[in-house]
């Protein structure tokens, strides 16, 4: 399985790299792809309480949005839409009220993760885009291995029984030191450097778990099989779900300059 994992990654990554280094259309295709994926492997949890054409237009519509100048306008305009076709298709054609939320829900959850991937790339370059997937990597790389090695205490086992505390620690160590000094070599102080990438390493682990608490309720292993070894877009982009829009948040609010 470890080779497999490896294999993909090997292939995987300088697509991605390729992607990030063009930006533009190029990085807006793959994600695009990305999303369309993630939405059929939520459509696939959802199972009969799935509203296909909603789910689709939602997801897509919201990342398409964010391919242009994003304003508080353009979002404002986004959710009333969504919250008027919530009404009418639940008072007029009857649908349930929770069903219909669900796929609001997942709609948001595909979507927002890759949408600001995109934003963080197109509003601050490519370098804080490789600070906020190296953090990613380094955390849910060295929780694995270090699971492995160390784990000894449960972290959260009525949601995922196979992570222990000792990994999470050793993937929040590697987090921070590989975010820290990309940072710092980005022109960040220390106390930028290490908080941030401490923040943003936690934060993987909890888009981690709360995927993993996803899966747990729907009873399956992985949302898909798309990546050998590492099962579906979701599995793999699951902390990134937390990672990439705290990182905009971030850099938006402390009005951080474009990286080289």
């Amino acid at each position: 399985m470890l080779r497999v994992r490896i294999l993909t990654a090997v292939f995987g990554i300088p697509l991605l790299g390729i992607c990030l280094y063009y930006g533009g259309l190029l990085l807006q295709g793959l994600i695009l792809a990305a999303v369309i994926v993630g939405l059929v492997e939520f459509s696939r949890l959802l199972g009969p309480k799935v509203q296909y054409e909603y789910l689709f237009a939602a997801g897509l519509s919201f990342v398409l949005l964010t391919y242009g100048e994003l304003s508080d306008t353009k979002i404002a305009i986004w959710l009333f839409v969504q919250l008027f076709y919530f009404l009418v298709r639940n008072t007029v054609f009857a649908h349930k009220p929770f069903a219909a939320a669900e796929n609001i829900l997942g709609a948001l959850y595909v979507a927002v993760p890759f949408s600001f991937m995109w934003l963080v790339r197109d509003h601050f370059g490519l370098w804080w885009s490789v600070y906020g997937l190296a953090i990613t990597w380094a955390t849910d790389t060295f929780a694995y291995f270090g699971g492995m090695r160390f784990g000894k205490t449960k972290l959260a086992p009525t949601i995922s029984p196979n992570k222990s505390v000792e990994g999470a620690i050793s993937g929040c160590v590697a987090g921070t030191v590989c975010g820290g000094g990309l940072a710092l070599w980005l022109g960040q102080p220390l106390g930028f450097a290490v908080v941030v990438s401490f923040l943003l390493s936690i934060a993987g682990q909890l888009g981690d778990l709360s995927e993993s608490a996803l899966k747990r309720e729907k009873s399956v292993k992985d949302t898909g099989s798309i990546l050998p070894g590492h099962g579906g877009i979701l599995d793999r982009c699951d902390s990134l779900a937390f990672v990439m829009p705290l990182l905009y948040i971030i850099l938006t609010v402390l009005n951080v300059p474009t990286g080289p």
